[in-house]
């Protein structure tokens, strides 16, 4: 027997707004906190604010789309786990656009402009290339794979 409110089939559309409204209020609610503990971490033990916002904020928010990716993969859905990698990154550089637009008291590019920031934003362009690039390159084989670790 299942609980009426676990059998998503069933759910009017309105129904569905209101459970996604009230868990993005709660994601925002959560995320308001939770960054400003990670403010505090940065500064308490000197970790520096683009290093605690990447590992501490980046894996907490992260954390669900990676269990969805190593799930889908798991369950033969590659097309599924890679996607979802790569729309999260596009959804939040989406998010971090409207936020430069809506702070007004300071250009966000500039303000967050340091080394740590650039190498991060580096890796951010060259990580999402290979799976993209993936398909077009030839295929390795074990023996070409241990020739270049040598």
């Amino acid at each position: 027997m299942t609980l009426p409110i676990m059998d998503l089939d069933s759910w009017t559309l309105s129904q569905s707004i209101v459970v996604f409204s009230v868990c993005a209020l709660v994601i925002a609610i959560a995320g308001t906190r939770i960054t400003r503990v990670v403010d505090q971490l940065a500064d308490r033990t000197g970790l520096g604010e683009a290093t605690a916002g990447a590992v501490l904020l980046g894996a907490a928010t992260s954390l669900s789309g990676s269990v969805l990716s190593v799930t889908a993969a798991y369950r033969g859905h590659p097309e599924l786990a890679v996607s979802n990698a790569l729309g999260g990154i596009a959804v939040q550089t989406f998010f971090l656009a409207i936020a430069d637009m809506v702070y007004r008291r300071a250009n966000l590019e500039h303000a967050a402009a340091s080394a740590p920031n650039m190498m991060q934003n580096g890796l951010l362009i060259a990580l999402p290339a290979l799976p993209l690039l993936a398909p077009t390159l030839p295929s390795l084989s074990r023996l070409w794979t241990e020739f270049l670790v040598l």
